[in-house]
């Protein structure tokens, strides 16, 4: 694999690892999953539904809602780092 490759992944599970370390230090671990949960959906549709615009989309499919769903906004926003840098 290339070196981006590994430094996208690499960035991917530490907001993943982010995500968890905060929610188990607020005491409130399942409604701050299910927050970040439904802003990274809420934010991969905003980023699908102002494609029009930008010519900026992500394919919907089980892997982009599982990474949007577990890591939040920033998930989305390495979705679409990755599609910059493998383009």
């Amino acid at each position: 694999m290339s070196m981006q490759l590994y430094l996208l992944l690499f960035t991917l599970v530490g907001c993943f690892a982010l995500t968890v370390a905060v929610s188990l230090k607020t005491k409130h671990f399942f409604s701050c999953i299910f927050l970040t949960a439904v802003s990274g959906i809420g934010s991969l549709f905003a980023v699908n539904i102002i494609s029009t615009l930008t010519q900026v989309s992500i394919a919907q499919n089980y892997l982009t809602f599982a990474v949007s769903a577990l890591m939040g906004t920033p998930g989305v926003i390495g979705l679409l780092l990755s599609q910059l840098i493998l383009k």
